[in-house]
């Protein structure tokens, strides 16, 4: 079976996280958004959908959000399809206890 290059330990995880966080160029910013998995899936499951692409953006606040859209198998994004924003934001609705939380 081969091994998917997109996955990573914990560590791994905290360690870029906890960098982001702690960045004096970031402080303030979203450190996380939320959608649902009825929405990835929705995405996923287009016809020809093959990868999911995160786009980082600004809401109408002018705060960092994603935009979320399937990809082709040629890497093209899929944007006749459906495209996922209206994330839940961190700050105000993070985790309570996640390792990737500082």
């Amino acid at each position: 079976m081969k091994t998917n290059p997109h996955i990573i330990s914990l560590a791994e995880a905290a360690t870029m996280t906890h960098a982001f966080q702690d960045a004096t160029q970031f402080q303030g910013m979203t450190v996380a958004c939320l959608l649902d998995n009825n929405a990835y899936q929705q995405v996923m499951t287009q016809p020809g959908c093959t990868g999911v692409r995160t786009y980082f953006a600004l809401d109408d606040t002018n705060k960092l959000t994603i935009v979320v859209v399937g990809v082709d198998s040629l890497g093209n994004d899929i944007t006749s399809g459906i495209i996922l924003d209206r994330a839940y934001m961190c700050p105000a609705m993070c985790p309570i206890n996640s390792d990737l939380m500082k």
